[in-house]
């Protein structure tokens, strides 16, 4: 990171031919990079997602998980077995999952 030493200002760079220019925003003040200067680095590292499966298809799966008393959006049955789980970055709050007794149907509360 780079800063103009006229205001202050965080400068930007832009690539010309060969050579990097920085440019002020601010100001319009405008240097040349020299060869000691230039250094590119990489600090992107990309990692796979991993597949999160939400529902099981067996109903016997359920059975150990506590029951609340919440209502089915889609029968109206007031239980449903519940479960939480991170399913975004860490820095996110948990995803509360709800799947009715009755009829199956599974659905979700942000917290």
């Amino acid at each position: 990171m780079r800063f103009c030493p006229i205001c202050g200002s965080r400068v930007r760079s832009e690539r010309s031919g060969s050579s990097i220019i920085f440019t002020c925003p601010k100001c319009g003040y405008t240097y040349k990079a020299g060869e000691s200067e230039v250094k590119e680095e990489s600090l992107i590292s990309l990692k796979e997602k991993e597949v999160i499966s939400v529902v099981e298809s067996s109903i016997d799966t359920y059975k150990p998980l506590p029951t609340t008393t919440i209502e089915c959006p889609r029968c109206g049955y007031m239980k449903a077995y519940c479960w939480i789980s991170q399913t975004e970055d860490i820095d996110r709050d948990a995803t509360k999952f709800f799947r009715c007794v009755r009829c199956g149907y599974v659905w979700r509360e942000y917290t």
